[in-house]
């Protein structure tokens, strides 16, 4: 058995309303990304910005999969 507190269904809800505008908001910046790719003055700047890219598509992965886990819960 876990040692962590147990969590009622409104504090899962919560963090699961919290997590998905996270995604939301971390998807727009992608999109702000790719179009700041577009105005990039080196290939440099694109490579950052590919990279920052990756890295956030990352983040909206891992809150995803911890969405699901939250999920299970309720």
């Amino acid at each position: 058995m876990s040692n962590q507190p147990q969590h009622n269904s409104g504090e899962h809800q919560a963090k699961i309303k919290k997590m998905e505008q996270m995604i939301t908001d971390t998807l727009d910046n992608v999109d702000k990304t790719e179009d700041a790719m577009k105005h990039a003055e080196s290939a440099a700047q694109i490579e950052a910005l590919k990279e920052e890219n990756a890295n956030r598509l990352e983040s909206v992965e891992d809150a995803r999969r911890e969405i699901e886990e939250e999920r299970s819960f309720l």
